[in-house]
Parts: structure tokens; sequence; C-alpha cells
């Protein structure tokens, strides 16, 4: 599936390649009028959750997880202050997912003539992942038949950078008005900023540093290629408004963690000319 998906994008860039270079024929006065544009954008990233359970407090993504802290004897005459009664661990989050996240970045590149554009993009997102672990409570005053649960937060913060290198195909231009297609491969990076979890509103840490690298947070490249659409407004010589969505098919990868997946996009951008 993950080959046939790729294929497809490459040959789309291959079709969008070739559509450029036949542009790029009949339009031997307008390859003249090449221009560098840099510009900024903010917008939303929508990230696939494959590397989300990295922050699910679990033994196997860090042996300093959530067990590992309700078991610290430092932290027991807090939490039995706290839980007042027999505490257990009963379940860690099922299914992660990560919250759509800001997207900052600049964006440059050059045109050539009214239709083919080169552009780099460099994205940057701090991505959360917000969920709750529960706790048994044994209550021997509880006269119910269900035991007494408490649902506590644990969170998750990471880094990431995308960024996009690829081609645009102005398809459509009418007065100040532009319509665009893209094709890109992208370079991704991930690095762990925090993971922790709430009690009694103290926050206590989840390790994931190992004794041979205790300085250097866990991180992981990725690669992988994607697709846009957008549409441009000029509001003058030197300015432009651009929004855009990207697709994104991407591997990405945290520690011991690595898959491909679907990723989503959107921008707004003002560029300068």
């Amino acid at each position: 599936m993950k080959s046939k998906f790729l294929f497809l994008i490459l040959t789309i860039f291959l079709f969008n390649s070739i559509i450029f270079a036949q542009d790029w024929t009949d339009e031997k006065e307008d390859r003249k009028k090449t221009r560098f544009f840099i510009g900024a954008n903010v917008g939303a990233f929508f990230a696939n959750n494959n590397t989300a359970s990295f922050y699910d407090g679990s033994n196997k993504n860090s042996p300093y997880g959530v067990q590992y802290i309700l078991n610290n004897p430092n932290n027991k005459p807090v939490f039995d202050s706290y839980f007042k009664q027999t505490y257990s661990l009963e379940e860690l989050p099922l299914n992660p997912i990560y919250k759509t996240a800001l997207d900052l970045g600049l964006h440059a590149g050059l045109s050539i003539g009214k239709k083919i554009s080169f552009f780099i993009d460099l994205n940057f997102a701090t991505l959360n992942v917000n969920q709750l672990f529960t706790i048994l409570i044994d209550d021997p005053t509880n006269l119910s038949i269900e035991p007494n649960y408490e649902q506590l937060p644990i969170i998750g913060k990471e880094k990431r950078i995308n960024i996009n290198l690829g081609t645009q195909l102005n398809y459509y231009n009418q007065g100040k008005t532009t319509l665009y297609w893209s094709v890109f491969g992208n370079f991704n990076r991930i690095e762990l900023i925090r993971n922790y979890i709430i009690i009694d509103n103290r926050e206590y840490e989840i390790n994931h540093n190992t004794f041979q690298q205790p300085n250097i947070k866990p991180n992981g490249t990725g690669y992988g290629t994607g697709t846009g659409l957008g549409i441009k407004y000029k509001l003058s010589e030197e300015l432009t408004i651009d929004l855009t969505y990207n697709f994104y098919y991407l591997k990405t990868s945290i520690s011991s963690l690595s898959d491909f997946g679907i990723n989503h996009g959107i921008s707004f951008r003002l560029i300068w000319n």
C-alpha cells in the first residue's frame, strides 16, 4: 500500500514536471521574468497519531513512566495524602492523539514567468498530546459495586520541523487572482520537549533520557512527499497574500517509533516579491 501510494505521488510529480517543461518551452518571453520571493506564514498542522503513543507513560516508552512515579518513595507521602486510600494504576491512555498545532514558518523561492515557481518551506510547530490516565482507589467506605476511579492528566509536548522543497504550477490567472498546484518532497524532525503527569496540581516529569546520553532528548527524523492547492491575491506589485492547503504523506519517527501516515496543513502567507 505504501509503495503504491509513493508510486502515485512520483507519477504526479513526473506529470507535473512535464507540464512545467512544456510551459517553459511555450513562454520564452515569460521565462526571462525571474523573480525572487520570500514570505512568512501562519496556519494549522494536523498530524497523524503514529508517534503520539510515545507520551502514554508506559514502561515500553520509558522506564520512568507513570508506574515508576507512583512507586517512587519520595512521592509516596504526597500521593497518600492526596488519595487518602489505597491506590493503584488502572489504565493508561489507549489511543493518544495530537491536538491541532499552530504552524509558523518561512516560504521562499523563484518564480519563472507567470506559471512556474520553485520553492522551499521551513515550518515550525509545537505538538501537544493531552490525555488522561486512570487511578483505582480502594475506598472501604464505598458501598457501590464499582470501585472509585480518578482520571488525571498526562501531557506530552514536542517540537516538529517540516522542510518542503518543490514546484508550483499556476494553472489559472485572472486579474490579481492566481490558482496553483504544488508538488514537493519533505524532510521532518521531531524532538521531545516534555512529558509529564499532574497529580494534586503538581507536575511530575516522565524522564525519557538514557544513561548513555543523559543530555540528549529523544528525537527522530523522517521524510515523505506531498501535494497542495492554493490561491494567491496580488495586493500590489511587491505584496501578495496566499492561502494554501497541503496534503502530506510522511514517515515520522521519535525514539523507536516510526511509521508512514497522512498529515494535513493549512497556511496563510504574506509574500514579498
